[in-house]
């Protein structure tokens, strides 16, 4: 798997199973999904239940195993994609932009809400004026830069 992943990402992802299988192997598919979902990855139920048959040992997955469902799950997610897609929806002339306070309005009332301070906070550090538009191919690469932990 140290093909697939940088030894950063093998390292977060250790951490991160053996915090939550604290038992040395994840012994369901409630904590596979916890741990996946921990790690930012975002798997629907069926998919985790194919990781599980697929990758359970006497209904027990090991690290290694658990670095090949990581590997099948980052290769089917895509969250770049996801999100331009999702911005060129709301892109009706095709020119790049999107009106900041539609942005807004999904942010706060969609998937996993943001209060209004939440967003104005995240449209300050990126420079977006309120009401403005929004070049959604800078701000998706904004929202996907990790943030360095230093």
């Amino acid at each position: 798997m140290a093909k697939f992943f940088s030894q950063t990402d093998i390292d977060k992802f250790r951490e991160c199973f053996f915090f939550h299988a604290r038992r040395g192997h994840i012994s369901n598919e409630q904590e596979l999904s916890l741990i996946m979902r921990s790690l930012g990855y975002s798997p629907t139920t069926k998919e985790v239940n194919k990781y599980f048959n697929k990758y359970a040992k006497e209904n027990k997955i090991e690290f290694a195993s658990f670095l090949e469902a990581m590997h099948d799950q980052s290769s089917v997610e895509n969250p770049e994609k996801e999100l331009m897609n999702a911005f060129k929806a709301h892109d009706k002339e095709r020119r790049g932009y999107v009106n900041a306070s539609e942005i807004q309005h999904i942010m706060m009332s969609m998937g996993e809400r943001l209060s209004r301070q939440e967003v104005d906070a995240i449209f300050r550090e990126m420079g977006v004026q309120q009401g403005g538009q929004i070049r959604y191919n800078d701000f998706v690469k904004s929202l996907l830069t990790p943030v360095p932990d230093y």
